[in-house]
C-alpha cells in the first residue's frame, strides 16, 4: 500500500460516518469507499466522494483545516474538518508504516462532530520511531507430559518437564521457569531444590483410604453450607493427614533428590497447590511454608503439614467460594534457603494504579517473610521504567522496619529487633534498587505480563524466590460494576423513561435477568417493528436499555410506528401504552431526524402489516395458554444438562413476551380509538384521560384485580369456619402450613386454588431472582392475616352501565361519536382483559424457567460449583455457561461483587423521563417541609378520599401496609394486588391509564392518580392526605385544613 486517509465521525445527532480513500500502486490508484450510519442504525453506502487522495498531503504535509463533499442514500453531505491533535505511531515488524492519527473537529451539513482523520504512510526511513525494533521473544513450550511423567514423585527444578502446572503446581511450576531463565544468562539466582509431585500426595492417599474417605466426607460437608461443621471437618482431615506414617517410597524419593544437592544447609519447604499463584487465583496465605528446616526427618514432616495445610479450613473455605473443587491435589517445593540480608517483593507494574512505567519495592532486613507476612513496616521504592527497559529510582519511603525475620542455627525462624542505625536508612542501595528493576524487567517480558516477585539478596546476588501474575488488575471498580452493563446511547438527545418498565420491572435487575427476560421483552418489542417491515431488528440499537441496573424504554426507537411510517399510526398512540400521556418532549421533526420518512407506498404496506399483526396476535396468546397447560422444563441430574436444557428452550421465553407485546399494542389501538372519539381531533388532554377511566371500571376477567379477589373471598371464608383468631396468633411459616395442610378444610382448597391460578406470581415477578407466591406462599399468608385482622370482606361491585359511564363524562360527545364509542367499547374493555392475560401467561412462562434456574442453582451447588445457590443471578447466561465449561474463579468473586453492590442499585431513583443517559436523582433533593403541598398527575379512578398516607419506597416495606392509608409508591405490578382491599386510594409516580395500578383500582372503586413526579419523595408516611382521582390531585392536609 502507498498511502491512505481514513475519516472517521460522529455526530451530535448520533450519525456517524467513515469516508476512505486509499492506493494501492500495483492495483488501484485511487479508492474511495465509506458508509453512513443514521441514528437508529439504518446503513447507506457511499456513493460519490470528490476527495482525491493525491490532493492532500501527498508530499507529506497534512492540512489543519480542509473540506470535501459525498452522497449517501441519494443525499449530499459537506464535510469541513479542523485538526487539532496528531501524535504519530509506528506499526510493522520493522516499523514500516508511519499513522499521523489527527484529532479532529468535524461539521457535517452544519451538525457538529468530533473523531479521527487518520493519514498513513510508507516509513522509508530508519529513523523517525525513536525505539529500535524489537524481535519478538520466542514462547517457551510447555513440556509434553507423558504418562511415566505422572508417575514421578519427585522432579528436580532443572527439570524441563517441572514447568507443567499439572505436575507439580502453580507454585514449583514458576520456579522451574525461573531456573530455565537463570540458566540463559539471566542477572539473578534461583534457588536449588526439587518439587514433591501430585503424584506423591496421590499415592498417600492410595494407600491410607481411611483419609480418601474422610476426604469424601468433607466434600459432603462442604456443599451443605454449614460452616461449623465444615470447619470441624477441615481440623479432623488436617490432624489424620500428620498423623499417618508417609509412605515409604515417597520418603525414599525425597532422600533421593536431596543427596543430589551439593548442600546440607537449611531447606524452605513451600505448598504448590493447583491453581496457586495464576491470574485467576493467588490463593496467597492459604497453605503454609516451613522455613529452616533441616534433615529428612523435618522435611518429610513439613510436606505433610504442607499436604494438611490444603485442607485448613482458610484453604477449604477460599476454593469453595470461588467454586473450585474443595478435594484437590497439591505439589511441595523443597528448597535450599538462601541466607538473606535483604528481601522482599517487587511488583512489575504499579500495584494500586497499574501505571506500567512504575515498579513498587517493598523490602526489609532478613528473610522475606516479614514483608509478606506484613509483620513488620518495610521501605517503599518506587522506580521509574523507560520504554526502553531502563530503570532509576524515583522515590523512596522509608519504613519503620523495627524487626526482622531470622533463621535459626538449629532449625526454624525466629523475629530479631532491627537497630535504631538500620531502621534509620533505606534497607536497599540505590543501585541494588536498579539492578533489580532491570531483572523484573527480564522476568516480566518472559512471562508476557505483570509479575510479583519475591526476592532476596545474599553476599550481592540476587536470589528469586517466586514469581506469579498481579491480580489485581483486572478486578473491575464499583463504577465499573455499577455501570457494567448499561446500554449506549447513539446521542444525548435520546429520550428514555421509566415508566412501564418501572411497573413490570421495577428496581434494579440481577445479570441473570438482565440476560435473559430483559433480552426476551426486547426481542418481543423489536418483533413488532419487524412485523410490520418499517425496520429489520437491531441488535445495537435497544427499545430497551439498561442504566445502574434499571430498565428503561428509548422512546426515540419506540415510535418508529408513526404516521411517518405507517398511514395508520400516530405517536400519540406509543406515547399513551408506554407513558400513559403524550410526551412533548419528542416532536414530529425529532422522529424524521432520527428515523426518516417512508414513501405513501411503503406507508401503505406497512400499515398492512401491522393490522395483520394486531389481528394474529390474538391467536398468538390463545397458542400460548395452550403451550403453558402442558409446559415443563425437563429435570437432569447434573448441571451442566440442565443448562442445556434451560438454553435450548429460552426462544419460547422470547415468544412468549413476543405474544404479550402485541396483545398490548392490539388493546392500546382500542384504547386510541376511543380516545380519538373522545378529543374530536383535537389536542389529549388531562380531562380526556379522566373521562377515559369513566369506560374502563370492572372489566370482567381482569386477572390482576382476580388476585385480591380470591384473597378476599379466602379471609370471608376463614371468618365464616371460624379460624380468624387461630391465623392471626400464627407465624406466617405456621399458618402457611396449616393451610396447605388436610385440617384446613375448604379453606385450605381455597388457598390451593388460588396458588394454582396465581401461584406464579410475585412482587418483582419478572426478577428471576425473586420467588413466587408457589415457591414462597408465606408472602400472600402475611397479606391474609392483615385483611383478617384487619376485618376486611369481599366488597360488592357494581356492573359496568355504558349510559351512565357517558353520563359522568365532561367532553363533548356527538350522535355518531356515542355510536362509535357504544360499538367500539366492548373491543377496548375486551382488550385490557386480553392484555392482562396475556401478561400472566408471559409471566407464568417465565416462572418456569425461574424454577428451573433455581433448581440448576441447587444443581451447581451440590457439584461445588457456586458456593451458594443466590449467587447463580449475579452471572448472565452465558457466563453461566462459561462457567459450567471452565470453573472459573474471577466469574464466581464478580458474582460476588455485583451482589454486593446490588442493594445500591436499588436504592437509586430516576425521573420518569431522562434526556440522555439516565442520572439517579439525588437523596433527599425532593424533600420539602411544611404543609402546603398538592401535587398534579392523571386522574385514572374517579372518587375522592382523605386519609393518612402511606408511603413505600422498598418493596421489603409492602408490609406494613394498614388498613384504609393512601399508599403512595413508585409503581404498582401483580405483587401489590394483594394489598388493595386494605386501601382507600392510589398514587403512583408511574404509569398510566391501562397500567396495573389504574386497573386494578378501577375494579376496587379506588380513587387512584398516577404519573404524579416524585410523591415518594414528598410525602411521608403519616401524612394527612386528601386524594382526588377526578381532578388528579393528591393535597397534604394539616389541622387548619
Amino acid at each position: 500500500m502507498h498511502r491512505y486517509i481514513v475519516h472517521f465521525a460522529y455526530l451530535e445527532d448520533g450519525s456517524c460516518l467513515q469516508i476512505v480513500t486509499l492506493c494501492f500502486p500495483t492495483t488501484t490508484s485511487d479508492l474511495r469507499t465509506g458508509y453512513v450510519f443514521a441514528p437508529n442504525g439504518k446503513m447507506e453506502a457511499v456513493s460519490e466522494v470528490d476527495l482525491v487522495l493525491s490532493s492532500i498531503g501527498e508530499d507529506g504535509t497534512m492540512p489543519d483545516s480542509y473540506s470535501f463533499n459525498f452522497v449517501a442514500g441519494g443525499k449530499t453531505y459537506h464535510v469541513q474538518v479542523e485538526i487539532y491533535c496528531q501524535p504519530t505511531w509506528y506499526n510493522g515488524l520493522q516499523w514500516e508504516s508511519r499513522v499521523h492519527e489527527r484529532l479532529a473537529n468535524f461539521t457535517v451539513n452544519g451538525l457538529s462532530g468530533w473523531g479521527v482523520c487518520e493519514f498513513n504512510y510508507k516509513n522509508t526511513t530508519s529513523t523517525g520511531c525513536p525505539l529500535p525494533p524489537r524481535e519478538s521473544r520466542p514462547q517457551q513450550p510447555l513440556p509434553d507430559v507423558t504418562s511415566s511423567h505422572r508417575k514421578l514423585l519427585t522432579l528436580p527444578l532443572s527439570s524441563p518437564v517441572c514447568r507443567s502446572t499439572e505436575l507439580v503446581g502453580g507454585k514449583g511450576s514458576s520456579l522451574a521457569t525461573l531456573t530455565a531463565l537463570q540458566s540463559n544468562g539471566a542477572m539473578f539466582k534461583v534457588p536449588s531444590g526439587f518439587c514433591v509431585t501430585m503424584a506423591a500426595m496421590e499415592l498417600q492417599l492410595k494407600l491410607h483410604p481411611t483419609l480418601k474417605s474422610k476426604l469424601e466426607e468433607l466434600k459432603k460437608v462442604s456443599c451443605s453450607g454449614q460452616v461449623d461443621a465444615l470447619q470441624g471437618m477441615c481440623q479432623s482431615v488436617g490432624e489424620m493427614f500428620t498423623s499417618v506414617a508417609m509412605v515409604p517410597v515417597v520418603r525414599d524419593a525425597i532422600r533421593a533428590e536431596l543427596d543430589n544437592l551439593s548442600t546440607t544447609s537449611q531447606f524452605a519447604v513451600r505448598s504448590s497447590a493447583i491453581g496457586e499463584d495464576t491470574e485467576e487465583m493467588s490463593a496467597a496465605g492459604q497453605m503454609i511454608t516451613e522455613l529452616g528446616i533441616r534433615g529428612l526427618d523435618q522435611i518429610c514432616d513439613s510436606v505433610q503439614k504442607c499436604w494438611a495445610s490444603l485442607y485448613g479450613f482458610p484453604a477449604v473455605q477460599y476454593r469453595r467460594q470461588h467454586g473450585q473443587p474443595v478435594v484437590s491435589s497439591m505439589a511441595v517445593v523443597v528448597q535450599e534457603m538462601v541466607q538473606a540480608e535483604v528481601a522482599g517483593v517487587l511488583f512489575t507494574q504499579h500495584p494500586v494504579t497499574g501505571h506500567p512505567g512504575k515498579m513498587v519495592i517493598n523490602a526489609n532486613y532478613g528473610l522475606g517473610e516479614s514483608v509478606v507476612s506484613g509483620e513488620s513496616h518495610p521501605d517503599t521504592i518506587t522506580l521509574s521504567r523507560g520504554v526502553d527497559g531502563s530503570c532509576q529510582v524515583e522515590g523512596v519511603d522509608l519504613g519503620s522496619k523495627t524487626q526482622q525475620v531470622v533463621p535459626l542455627d538449629n532449625g526454624g525462624t525466629a523475629l530479631q529487633e532491627v537497630t535504631s542505625a538500620q531502621s534509620e536508612k533505606c534497607c536497599l542501595s540505590n543501585d541494588a534498587a536498579v539492578r533489580l528493576g532491570h531483572i523484573a524487567v527480564q522476568v516480566e517480558d518472559a512471562y508476557g505480563g505483570p509479575q510479583d516477585i519475591e526476592w532476596a539478596v545474599s553476599e550481592d546476588t540476587v536470589y528469586l524466590l517466586q514469581a506469579r501474575p498481579i491480580t489485581t488488575f483486572g478486578i473491575e471498580t464499583e463504577w465499573e460494576l455499577m455501570h457494567e452493563f448499561d446500554t449506549p446511547l447513539a446521542s444525548e438527545k435520546e429520550i428514555s423513561t421509566t415508566s412501564n418498565v418501572g411497573e413490570v420491572l421495577p428496581g434494579a435487575l440481577t445479570p441473570l435477568t438482565a440476560s435473559t427476560v430483559s433480552r426476551a421483552v426486547e426481542y418481543a418489542a423489536q418483533y413488532v417493528t419487524d412485523s410490520t417491515g418499517v425496520k429489520r431488528c437491531q441488535p445495537y440499537f435497544k427499545k430497551l436499555g439498561l442504566c445502574l441496573g434499571h430498565m428503561f424504554i428509548n422512546m426515540h426507537n419506540l415510535v418508529e410506528l408513526s404516521e411517518q411510517h405507517v398511514i395508520m399510526g400516530d405517536k400519540r398512540v406509543t406515547e399513551m401504552a408506554v407513558v400513559g400521556r403524550c410526551l412533548e418532549e419528542i416532536t414530529m421533526d425529532d422522529i424524521i431526524e432520527y428515523h426518516g420518512k417512508s414513501s405513501l407506498w411503503k406507508r401503505i404496506i406497512h400499515s398492512f402489516h401491522l393490522l395483520k399483526h394486531l389481528y394474529t396476535s390474538k391467536h398468538m396468546v390463545h397458542q400460548l395458554e395452550k403451550t403453558l397447560t402442558t409446559y415443563s422444563i425437563c429435570r437432569h441430574d447434573n448441571a451442566t444438562a440442565m443448562y442445556q436444557e434451560i438454553n435450548e428452550r429460552l426462544p419460547e421465553c422470547f415468544q412468549a413476551w413476543a405474544a404479550h407485546t402485541s396483545c398490548s399494542g392490539r388493546s392500546t389501538s382500542w384504547s386510541t380509538v376511543l380516545m380519538m372519539v373522545l378529543s374530536q381531533g383535537a389536542e389529549w388532554t388531562m380531562q380526556h384521560f379522566s373521562d377515559m377511566a369513566h369506560f374502563y371500571v370492572n372489566c370482567e376477567q381482569v386477572t390482576s384485580a382476580d388476585v385480591p379477589d380470591a384473597l378476599e373471598k379466602l379471609a370471608v371464608k376463614l371468618i365464616e369456619e371460624g379460624h380468624r383468631d387461630r391465623l392471626i396468633a400464627m407465624s406466617p411459616q405456621e399458618a402457611m402450613a396449616w393451610l396447605l395442610g388436610a385440617d384446613s378444610g375448604p379453606s385450605g382448597q381455597l388457598f390451593q386454588k388460588f396458588l394454582d391460578l396465581h401461584g406464579h406470581r410475585c412482587l418483582r415477578e419478572v426478577e428471576l431472582r425473586e420467588m413466587s407466591w408457589r415457591a414462597a406462599p408465606t408472602k400472600v399468608v402475611s397479606t391474609i392475616q392483615t385483611m383478617l385482622r384487619n376485618n376486611q370482606i369481599a366488597s360488592v361491585k357494581e356492573p359496568f352501565n355504558f349510559d351512565e359511564a357517558v353520563k359522568k363524562i365532561k367532553s363533548p360527545i356527538t350522535f355518531s361519536g356515542r355510536y362509535i364509542l357504544k360499538w367500539t367499547l366492548p373491543y377496548a374493555r375486551q382488550g385490557v382483559v386480553e392484555r392482562e392475560q396475556s401478561k400472566s401467561a408471559a409471566v407464568k412462562m417465565s416462572d418456569h424457567f425461574k424454577q428451573a434456574y433455581w433448581y440448576l442453582a441447587s444443581l451447581m451447588v451440590a457439584e461445588g460449583r457456586l458456593p451458594e445457590e443466590d449467587l447463580l443471578f449475579f452471572l448472565t447466561h452465558q457466563e453461566i455457561g462459561t462457567l459450567l465449561r471452565s470453573r472459573s474463579a474471577v466469574l464466581v468473586a464478580k458474582a460476588l461483587r455485583r451482589r454486593r453492590i446490588l442493594p445500591k442499585q436499588m436504592s437509586l431513583k430516576f425521573p420518569e423521563i431522562c434526556r440522555g443517559h439516565p442520572e439517579p436523582i439525588e437523596a433527599g433533593a425532593l424533600s420539602v417541609s411544611g404543609s402546603d403541598l398538592m401535587l398534579k398527575g392523571m386522574p385514572v379512578s374517579h372518587g375522592t378520599v382523605t386519609a393518612p398516607a402511606r408511603v413505600v419506597t422498598r418493596l421489603e416495606d409492602a408490609g406494613t401496609i394498614q388498613a384504609g392509608e393512601i399508599l403512595i409508591v413508585q409503581s404498582t405490578d401483580i405483587g401489590w394486588s394483594p394489598y388493595f382491599p386494605l386501601l382507600s386510594g392510589l398514587v403512583t409516580e408511574l404509569g398510566g391509564l391501562i397500567s396495573h395500578g389504574a386497573v386494578v383500582a378501577r375494579e376496587y372503586g379506588l380513587p387512584c392518580v398516577v404519573s404524579v413526579k416524585n410523591a415518594t419523595a414528598m410525602f411521608q408516611t403519616g401524612d394527612l392526605v386528601l386524594l382526588n382521582g377526578t381532578e388528579g390531585s393528591v393535597r397534604k392536609l394539616n389541622a387548619n385544613n
